[in-house]
């Protein structure tokens, strides 16, 4: 079986039914390699884990035990996912991680006070008159006799902006890594300090369960604090009746975070910094990055 192929069959792996994060991932066919070659996915996941919902555009950076990087492009693009595969010379660790992804630039509009996302209007949906224009109610589906607990509108319809309202479009940054080792794990690269970058202290072919990766949070080499992180774990391919798990971290004062897996398994570990205001009450970062590690815990 061509090894592309068995990547997209990785795919078709269980999700997590209430996962609500959009985050980019890499997923190697193997974390213990033992060919000389390895192959992987790369994707967008939409609220299901490891399903492939989306492609972005990127190359990709393998860094090689010695230290030595080689840049790969996609073997295959597709609609959902970008396939490739690279070559094993030395026994050791391999960190693959995506370069220059971008995702869709985000529009926002200042409406009553918020900076509300803009999104396309729906295909045949009637255009909002003119006058009428009024944001999303985030609660418009609400049962009747909880109008107390509206929460504020989160988006408008791109059709509903008023033609003098303050528009502002961000630049969104995809950053996905995962690592893979041939034989004994050798040391992983030291950060860059340049851009958004995860810091692992805690081996990433080493990990088991009960145990805990630990690692820090940085952006241009400084610590990132109080940012919050979510882990996703997957069941196995025959399994898909199985518990979905989702769990929750945060970095503390000096950009740390503990991650403590209780079952073997993948996991996604991913975030977005900065993060978004809660209220919608502050412009927007001009620039975001949405991260996704993808690991594998043994028993």
């Amino acid at each position: 079986m061509p090894n592309w192929f068995k990547i997209a069959l990785v795919a078709a792996l269980p999700v997590l039914s209430h996962a609500h994060t959009i985050s980019p991932f890499i997923l190697p066919e193997s974390f213990d390699v033992t060919t000389p070659s390895v192959s992987f996915q790369s994707a967008i996941t939409i609220e299901k884990f490891f399903v492939a919902g989306n492609n972005f555009k990127t190359s990709y950076v393998v860094t090689q035990p010695d230290g030595q990087s080689q840049v790969l492009s996609p073997a295959a693009t597709l609609k959902r996912f970008s396939v490739a595969e690279f070559d094993l010379p030395k026994e050791g660790t391999y960190r693959v991680m995506t370069q220059d992804a971008l995702g869709n630039s985000p529009k926002y509009a200042l409406i009553d006070g918020r900076w509300l996302r803009v999104r396309p209007a729906f295909l045949g949906q009637p255009k909002a008159p003119e006058g009428d224009k009024k944001p999303e109610q985030a609660n418009a589906n609400r049962p009747a006799g909880q109008e107390g607990n509206k929460m504020p509108p989160r988006m408008i319809q791109e059709d509903q902006v008023p033609a003098n309202a303050q528009t502002f479009s961000v630049t969104s940054h995809f950053v996905a890594e995962t690592y893979v080792t041939k034989g004994k794990p050798s040391a992983i690269p030291a950060p860059s300090n340049k851009g958004f970058e995860f810091k692992l202290t805690t081996h990433p072919s080493e990990l088991y369960a009960g145990e805990s990766l630990k690692g820090q949070v940085l952006f241009n080499g400084k610590p990132v604090s109080n940012l919050n992180m979510e882990v996703f774990k997957g069941a196995g391919a025959y399994d898909r009746n199985a518990e979905r798990e989702e769990t929750q971290a945060k970095t503390n004062n000096k950009g740390e975070v503990e991650i403590k897996f209780e079952k073997p398994g993948l996991y996604l570990i991913t975030t977005t910094y900065p993060e978004a205001n809660a209220d919608n009450s502050k412009k927007p970062a001009a620039e975001t990055w949405t991260y996704g590690l993808t690991v594998e815990v043994t028993e």
